[in-house]
């Protein structure tokens, strides 16, 4: 009689299992996925392949749970885009700094390899990308809508604005070659939009813009 087939015992120690995305996540920052095997990754990360398989069933796998926590991790921009206790532009600027200096590791080329070669992973990115661009156009309606911002002003366009920042910023090479740091960039990004879409009195706009 052949042998029978075992059914591996996974996810029983899901602590272990985040540690192991974690490392992978970083693995695939500075590798990419395109070229990706389980063998050359558990021998650069120094660990066995059936440590690996012991969490994870497949490259596909570890690969969506490398993108389904690091997008969890930047979702948490939501909390402070929302929070109704903070200045309404203090919850932009708190909201976008963290998810721009997350997203900062997360390169275009890294994203464009997850497209080509994982459709179906590539699509959580994607419905990921369109619900922020909903959630500061709805930001930017609101502060219309209150009087916080001028009311001649397209919060489609802005939103929009704000994605070619996002992509100027997943592009990495752009502000290395110029040494500016993410930090940087976002303050700069902050104070040129703000400067122009607050419909406040002067003294308030230099408080606002000062909180950069």
């Amino acid at each position: 009689m052949g042998r029978k087939p075992t059914k591996r015992d996974r996810y029983k120690d899901l602590e272990i299992r985040e540690k192991h995305t974690v490392r992978f996540m970083v693995y695939f920052q500075n590798n990419g996925v395109e070229k990706f095997s389980m063998s050359k990754m558990a021998k650069d990360l120094g660990i066995s392949k059936t440590t690996i398989y012991n969490h994870f069933s497949s490259k596909e796998e570890i690969i969506e749970a490398v993108i389904t926590y690091k997008l969890n991790i930047i979702a948490e921009y939501q909390t402070v885009l929302e929070n109704i206790t903070l200045p309404y532009t203090e919850r932009y600027r708190k909201a976008m700094l963290f998810f721009c200096v997350q997203i900062f590791d997360v390169s275009n080329k890294l994203l464009l390899q997850i497209k080509e070669n994982y459709p179906k992973i590539w699509i959580k990115v994607a419905i990921f990308q369109k619900n922020v661009m909903l959630d500061l156009r709805s930001y930017y309606e609101i502060g219309i809508e209150i009087g916080v911002f001028k009311c001649n002003t397209n919060p489609v366009l802005l939103s929009l604005d704000d994605q070619k920042f996002f992509d100027l910023l997943s592009s990495q090479a752009v502000l290395k070659e110029n040494n500016i740091e993410v930090l940087e960039a976002f303050n700069h990004h902050y104070r040129i939009k703000f400067n122009g879409l607050l419909d406040s009195g002067e003294s308030n706009t230099k408080t606002m813009i000062g909180e950069a």
